[in-house]
């Protein structure tokens, strides 16, 4: 393609086609021209040679989290009863604990990188959306063997379960300070995290098997705003024809630790509480991060 510039028309010859512009046109285009090289994606080095990390990115990850540690405790209104004449007493106040087992995390990224001017220093501005389920039980060691009746022994069957991020799992909206080094980056990350955790207890009264009440179910669910601190490493691909990718490794803590409480009648209209302390969910991931908008300095 060549260019031929003769007023009042800018003639644009391709091969055997010849294109005219009017005067008002050819203006616009080569102010467009000149306005090209004051433009630079984000992906691009400076007159220095160091990476630019400035610009909007978006992007994925995917990774796992380790496993949480609930513990609890159960109590009732019900520690004496009369059966044909015998008494029995439960120890309701015994705490035990389970784990949650480890849960696959995966979702999505959006934000903005600032690297201040002349500095390795960075500040982002980054919101996160991704799946998680973590979901764990034990046995209630209260609702062991009892003796209801003199030589008789009775099981009762209570299980308690939790589960945290299965209704939607979790968004996090935070941000970012790093030190550049070139196309490497170290950061730290802290935000705010807002996630679903739930707990139930279910038990199986067998000396109760009496309607309407026979067996005892509660549960709790908390849309927490918790936090969540880590850091990661990030670096940018030095890739011919696109030179706006970067891959990071990210730990995560997110603070789910919370105290719920579960309030339900058994057959024989005795209250019974429990009481759940849940612990906080270690995350690892990988990402990756495209950045499609910015300016050089």
């Amino acid at each position: 393609m060549k260019l031929y510039y003769k007023s009042p028309y800018l003639r644009i010859r391709s091969g055997s086609r010849e294109f005219y512009l009017t005067a008002l046109l050819k203006q616009s285009l080569i102010g467009l021209l000149m306005l090209i090289p004051c433009f630079a994606f984000a992906g691009e080095s400076n007159p220095s040679g160091q990476y630019i990390w400035s610009g909007f990115y978006l992007g994925g990850f995917a990774g796992g989290t380790g496993e949480t540690n609930t513990n609890t405790n159960t109590n009732t209104t019900e520690p004496l009863r009369l059966d044909n004449g015998n008494y029995w007493f439960r120890p309701f106040n015994n705490s035990y604990g389970y784990g949650d087992s480890s849960s696959f995390i995966g979702g999505g990224t959006l934000g903005y990188n600032w690297q201040i001017e002349n500095s390795p220093l960075l500040l982002s501005l980054e919101s996160e959306y991704g799946y998680l389920y973590e979901h764990g039980s034990g046995a209630d060691t209260n609702q062991t063997l009892y003796s209801a009746l003199v030589n008789n022994f009775l099981s009762n069957t209570g299980t308690h379960s939790t589960n945290i991020g299965g209704s939607y799992g979790y968004g996090l909206i935070g941000g970012r300070i790093g030190y550049a080094v070139d196309r490497l980056l170290f950061y730290v990350k802290a935000g705010a995290l807002f996630t679903n955790i739930k707990t139930f207890y279910n038990s199986t009264k067998t000396e109760d098997n009496i309607t309407p009440n026979p067996d005892l179910y509660t549960s709790s669910s908390n849309n927490a705003v918790r936090y969540g601190v880590g850091g990661g490493i990030e670096y940018a691909l030095p890739l011919k024809q696109i030179d706006n990718i970067s891959v990071k490794v990210e730990y995560l803590y997110l603070g789910t630790n919370n105290t719920q409480s579960t309030y339900g009648y058994c057959s024989c209209h005795f209250l019974w509480t429990t009481t759940d302390v849940i612990g906080g969910v270690h995350t690892v991931k990988l990402g990756v991060n495209y950045k499609f908008w910015g300016l050089s300095p």
